[in-house]
């Protein structure tokens, strides 16, 4: 993998997505690894090197492999942007850097070409290599990422099969389905690997008690009142519920008696959560907190509305009853609960058949019966 072999330049002369199956494929072939896994591994490395939502929501397969081998070398390989997400976390012996320039908003996107100089010559996936891990797992599954798990000369590999390609470059994939919720299938590969004791698929973090106190302090210190967080960010502008909904809704809970609110967003919506504040008196907009501040406000608030986002997944680390606004881009409410919703914290409001996205009053009820009235 230091330098495009005749494997290589075979498989690029096919178009798109059958060059990069093609030279998975033959990379994994010419290996000529075992077919038999290990069945006490000595150290496994886990593949997410996606977005902050992205590697919340598969954050349970850690504990679960960690109830499967205790005494093994359990480590993540994210995103330096995603770094934060898994301070704290008790089942991972370490967390490796691996901004792979594919799968994310983050690492720019290189073309074919440049993807392949980032494996052969980036002092990450060299360090990779010199790690010798037994096992791999590329959660997302793609040949990007199988290619990476060969890169580093892992010889048991797991991906998916179905979704985005990699499949023939491993021994054991998790079927991708539709309708299974994101963080149920990333177990599917600690039952591979033969575990039957799983956590649910509900995201993990972990505060210190500094961190907590520190979130308290964030909120009012006037007498407890009801405390919604409210998220009017996220990635794509078409997976957002509208702006100016979420102003037309917080005009609607500003005379909620008792009602706390906070709007939570990145530098980014800097200038949006100081427009929202402004529509609902009494709200503070908090634009710049960092991620780990965020993740303290939301642990102490009762309640939280966002988009399709973040903050989301965070909420439902804590068991923050949530309500998710979708965009335009989301066909289907159902269909996001089913992969992106916590049963019993989470209610996805949006797009169904000819129904088109919440309206302002639609949430406003959906926010008082979901979240107030649980939360009170």
């Amino acid at each position: 993998m230091r330098r495009l072999g005749r494997a290589a330049r075979r498989a690029l002369r096919l178009p798109g997505r059958w060059a990069l199956e093609g030279l998975a494929a033959g990379v994994a072939r010419a290996r000529r690894d075992g077919t038999v896994p290990p069945s006490a591994p000595r150290s496994i490395f886990v593949l997410r090197n996606n977005d902050l939502g992205d590697l919340l929501v598969v954050t349970p397969l850690f504990e679960a492999l960690r109830r499967r081998f205790p005494e093994a070398r359990i480590a993540a390989g994210v995103g330096s942007w995603s770094l934060e997400v898994l301070r704290g976390n008790p089942y991972l012996s370490e967390v490796l850097t691996v901004d792979a320039p594919w799968f994310n908003k983050y690492a720019a996107a290189r073309g074919a070409l440049g993807r392949l100089r980032w494996l052969s010559r980036s002092p990450q996936a060299a360090e990779l290599a010199r790690q010798k891990f037994e096992v791999g797992i590329d959660v997302l599954g793609s040949a990007w990422g199988s290619l990476l798990l060969l890169r580093a000369g892992i010889p048991w590999r797991l991906g998916v099969e179905g979704y985005a390609g990699g499949h023939q470059a491993v021994q054991r994939t998790v079927r991708f389905r539709p309708g299974e919720h994101v963080g149920r299938s990333a177990l599917r590969f600690a039952e591979l690997l033969g575990a039957t004791e799983l956590p649910p698929a509900r995201p993990q973090l972990f505060l210190g008690p500094e961190e907590r106190e520190a979130g308290e302090r964030l909120w009012s210190e006037a007498p407890r009142r009801m405390r919604l967080a409210v998220g009017p960010g996220g990635g794509l502008p078409d997976k957002c519920w509208p702006p100016e909904s979420f102003a037309a809704l917080l005009r609607q809970l500003a005379g909620v008696p008792g009602l706390e609110i906070a709007i939570v967003g990145g530098p980014r919506e800097r200038e949006l959560a100081a427009e929202l504040a402004a529509a609902c008196p009494g709200a503070r907009a908090f634009p710049d907190l960092g991620l780990r501040e965020t993740f303290a406000l939301i642990a102490a608030a009762d309640a939280v509305v966002c988009n399709s986002s973040l903050l989301l997944h965070v909420a439902a680390a804590f068991s923050r009853p949530t309500l998710a606004l979708l965009g335009a881009a989301f066909p289907s409410a159902r269909q996001h609960q089913a992969q992106w919703g916590y049963p019993g914290t989470c209610w996805s409001l949006g797009r169904e058949g000819e129904r088109g996205i919440a309206t302002p009053e639609e949430a406003a009820r959906a926010v008082r019966e979901h979240l107030l009235e649980r939360a009170a």
